[in-house]
């Protein structure tokens, strides 16, 4: 069995203050779910490896540079400095929020004007869990109708997946659409050269 080719790559996890970030990146981390709101100051960082087999890039161990930005408006002229480098990104709206949706685009073009072009992304519906207990909540269609747009827009695939930090649900899938994301982007890329 030949040994995993080892993919370093830095993610940003954006989105409006309060939608989860943190709690998903905790989540995913393996950490237990905290209910009380403790706002991130400028980011938080986290490191975590994970296997993934696919069938053009083989067996793949990939080391998560997960950077967890602030979203309140303090942090504008901060957040730059912390794109650096990002390759990917988990765009994060709250289900029960619509405001944390229609920010969704100013959250991409952030993303593209600091990273230097059009990178890779999942747009996450999160708090599934409280969808029933909030009258106006979004329902899935939304997110899917955005998804379905921007990849159309972009000519690549941009996955939507809703999520609940609270309960686990989707965190891990999450992710695994990511990484399906950034490889279909590399091999757009390496076919472009070709």
């Amino acid at each position: 069995m030949s040994m995993p080719r080892l993919l370093r790559i830095k993610i940003v996890l954006i989105g409006d203050g309060g939608v989860g970030k943190t709690s998903i990146a905790r989540r995913y981390l393996g950490h237990e779910f905290r209910h009380e709101y403790i706002k991130t100051i400028g980011a938080d960082f986290y490191i975590k490896r994970t296997r993934y087999k696919d069938p053009r890039f083989g067996n793949l161990l990939v080391e998560w540079n997960i950077w967890d930005l602030a979203g309140q408006p303090t942090f504008d002229q901060v957040r730059p400095l912390y794109y650096k480098g990002a390759k990917a990104a988990l765009v994060v709206f709250d289900v029960t929020n619509v405001n944390s949706f229609y920010n969704v685009p100013k959250w991409i073009t952030e993303f593209w004007k600091n990273v230097g072009g059009v990178y890779p992304f999942v747009l996450v519906g999160n708090k599934i869990d409280l969808r029933d207990k909030v009258p106006n909540a979004l329902p899935p269609e939304v997110g899917y109708k955005y998804a379905e747009l921007a990849s159309q827009k972009i000519g690549i695939t941009v996955p939507y997946i809703e999520t609940s930090a609270a309960t686990g649900e989707n965190i891990d899938k999450a992710f695994e659409f990511l990484i399906k994301a950034i490889l279909e982007f590399i091999s757009i890329k390496l076919a472009k050269k070709a």
